[in-house]
């Protein structure tokens, strides 16, 4: 297959851009609904304790974006043989999979804590709706599943996980003090 053919150059660029753009629009309607959110949480909750682990994360995955995208531009002098184009569409592509990713390593790595309970990503969550905490030790993963009494799940690092766990005892604690 000549790989100057219009329509073949047509095809997959629409279908890796179309992928790609749907990668990214996800990251971002995310980014927004964290954002949208956390300024409601900030306006009813003026006290809270800010938790971030691993926030330089954002920082790799900006810096490798923009690196693609300088790549991007310098495809006419990377390119051989009229592969300009490919060059272009990959690293546009794997751009804007750096940008989502940045996106959703702010919104995944932070967690705002308050007396009854915490922020994060998009939802408040009370301390009494956890139900059990099941934390992965793998080589890549290390992460905690925080299971909640009505069956939602959600997925934090293992820091997160173990500051989740202690304050929720803390706030079972100071519950029972409060009760005696």
């Amino acid at each position: 297959m000549n790989s100057n053919n219009i329509f073949f150059k047509i095809v997959v660029g629409v279908v890796l851009v179309g992928y790609m753009a749907f990668i990214f629009y996800q990251s971002l309607k995310g980014g927004l609904a964290y954002k949208k959110e956390f300024e409601n949480f900030k306006n009813s909750h003026k006290h809270y304790e800010t938790m971030v682990d691993g926030g330089y994360w954002v920082g790799v995955m900006v810096a490798m974006a923009v690196l693609a995208f300088v790549l991007m531009f310098m495809a006419p002098k990377l390119a051989s043989n009229g592969q300009t184009y490919y060059y272009y569409l990959a690293y546009g592509c794997i751009g804007l999979v750096f940008l989502g990713l940045a996106i959703d390593s702010y919104t995944h790595r932070r967690i705002y804590f308050t007396e009854e309970g915490f922020f994060f990503e998009d939802t408040y969550y009370r301390y009494r709706m956890l139900a059990n905490f099941e934390f992965k030790n793998g080589i890549m993963a290390r992460n905690c599943n925080v299971l909640m009494s009505n069956r939602d799940k959600i997925v934090v690092t293992k820091k997160i996980g173990e500051a989740l766990q202690e304050r929720q005892k803390a706030f079972k604690k100071a519950k029972k003090e409060r009760r005696k």
